[in-house]
């Protein structure tokens, strides 16, 4: 997974990401990464993107996101 995130930070850099496309481009790196892992099984990301968006509902105080 750490290389897919590095790719993702990489691109970031290349291609001048705002920091409000950061946090979606390193999902999405992970995202892909648990969709390989388990043999194309999209349900693992989709319950990672879940946990994501429930804890960052009350992360920091700030208001969640959907990945």
């Amino acid at each position: 997974m750490a290389s897919s995130v590095t790719r993702a930070l990489q691109a970031i850099k290349r291609y001048g990401a705002g920091p409000e496309q950061i946090d979606g481009a390193i999902l999405a790196a992970i995202n892909v990464t648990l969709c390989l892992a388990s043999n194309g099984n999209d349900r693992v990301a989709e319950g990672f993107n879940h946990d994501i968006a429930a804890n960052g509902r009350t992360f920091g105080g700030r208001g969640g996101f959907a990945a």
